[in-house]
């Protein structure tokens, strides 16, 4: 199965996030099947259970079989229910 990753942004309409400082809006990195019916899409729902709709995704593929399914410098924000359903497939 293939994962797409993908971030969750703040819903923040402070304005308190400069431009310049993109991974202040990051509120959480989710993983997602990829649409089986057109190559390349992502599928309707993360692994979480969240709609991917309003996400944006991250070019990311693992390194190697085995390795994390969310980017290292976006660990801290790995969603833990993403990760619990993968370690579970």
């Amino acid at each position: 199965m293939a994962i797409v990753v993908l971030r969750e942004l703040r819903k923040d309409s402070s304005g308190n996030s400069g431009p310049d400082d993109p991974a202040s809006q990051v509120e959480a990195v989710h993983a997602a099947p990829a649409d089986p019916d057109t190559p390349g899409d992502v599928g309707d729902r993360t692994f979480c259970g969240k709609p991917t709709l309003d996400m944006e995704r991250v070019n990311y593929q693992p390194a190697e079989p085995g390795a994390s399914w969310s980017p290292p410098s976006m660990k801290r924000w790995e969603c833990s229910d993403c990760a619990d359903a993968l370690r579970s497939l």
